[in-house]
């Protein structure tokens, strides 16, 4: 077959008879459309492995959290713009296209992150965040700053913020997105069903979100809801199994119909590597459920790129190979001695394919090296 691209985007798939163009010969190679990484938080990329083994509550809840520390300690500095832009050079070099980044640190973290992203091709979806604890007129102050430079806001818990504000920022802009951590420790989740009768998720159906993260102690029923009003989630199982939070059912999810993308989460204790995050999803799912044709590989890797691409409306341009979108797509070396007599592409991206045998990354049509 054949892909031809003309000024960055794909003309045709398929076999193609144009004549006088650059033909580059890919025998041998398989052609993966580059990935979406639907979670991350960049901002901590400079305390890679600092607070494994601390329980969530201790590592990411502010202000006294070891991230938060840390984010305090870097804040406004050149250190912290050279760490988020090492982040996100690190996406780029492992395939990642596009990702929604949860910023921290109010206005002043949407500014530092978009000025770690010049000149670099990947495209983040910044979703900010108010500080928690404030009184409520400044609160509302800070979110109407923030959603005039960012894509939208990145919620970290249901109790954060007066579900009256996220419904008025809801209505106000419609077009940016709304997005939310949701029962991702048990604990929290049990909280929340004593006090109010319903599960995180439950509670922030009320906002009408674009999409809700983590899930990992969700129940079935907010499940369903969930399906029924179309909002998808987004799954972290790596970020979840190091915290020691639980596993998201995954299984559950796609037996629900419940339409899902990938995750990387925080950098300090997950690469964002999406080929490794494919890996673990399938192999745990297929493990808690005891049998190994309760989900399809075509599941993940649907859910590392155009689920993703869905989920943060980046879908007519990137998460799969079609005419019309960005030529962006992970060339994928079939000849080596890890991919030698492989018999499904597809589980083999899934299951197989590490960075050694990536054979190049093309951006918009052109082979792309990550700038040193």
């Amino acid at each position: 077959g054949a892909l031809q691209v003309q000024g960055g985007r794909i003309v045709s798939v398929g076999e193609t008879t144009a004549e006088n163009v650059q033909r580059v010969d890919m025998s041998g190679r398989l052609l993966c459309p580059m990935f979406i990484n639907a979670h991350t938080h960049v901002a901590d990329t400079g305390a890679k492995e600092l607070g494994v083994g601390l329980p969530l509550e201790q590592v990411v809840n502010p202000p006294d959290g070891l991230k938060h520390r840390f984010l305090q300690s870097v804040k406004g500095s050149e250190e912290h713009i050279a760490m988020m832009r090492h982040g996100l050079r690190e996406m780029l070099s492992n395939g990642i296209i596009a990702a929604a980044d949860f910023r921290e640190q109010g206005l002043a973290g949407v500014r530092a992150l978009r000025q770690a992203t010049q000149g670099l091709p990947v495209q983040v979806v910044v979703l900010g965040r108010m500080a928690e604890g404030a009184g409520q007129a400044e609160v509302e102050r800070e979110a109407h700053a923030i959603l005039q430079e960012a894509d939208g806001l990145g919620v970290r818990d249901v109790e954060a913020y007066d579900p009256a504000l996220l419904k008025r920022l809801r209505e106000a802009y419609p077009h940016k997105l709304l997005a939310a951590h949701a029962a991702e420790d048990e604990a929290s989740e049990a909280l929340s069903r004593s006090q109010t009768g319903m599960g995180q998720a439950g509670r922030l159906l009320e906002w009408q979100p674009d999409f809700l993260v983590h899930l990992t102690h969700t129940s079935g029923a907010e499940l369903d809801r969930m399906v029924e009003l179309g909002i998808p989630g987004v799954a972290c199982p790596r970020s979840n199994g190091i915290l020691g939070d639980g596993l998201p059912r995954l299984a559950e999810w796609a037996k629900r119909g419940l339409h899902f993308g990938l995750g990387t989460d925080n950098v300090m204790f997950t690469a964002p590597d999406m080929l490794r995050e494919m890996d673990y999803a399938s192999r745990l799912v297929r493990g808690l459920e005891r049998n190994p044709a309760v989900v399809e590989p075509r599941l993940f890797l649907k859910a590392a790129t155009i689920e993703g691409a869905r989920i943060l409306h980046l879908d007519r341009d990137l998460g799969s190979l079609a005419p019309g979108k960005r030529a962006c797509f992970i060339v994928v070396n079939l000849d080596t001695e890890n991919l030698t007599y492989q018999k499904d592409a597809i589980s083999a991206v899934v299951h197989r394919v590490t960075l050694a045998d990536i054979a190049g990354i093309y951006i918009d049509g052109s082979l792309f090296l990550v700038p040193s």
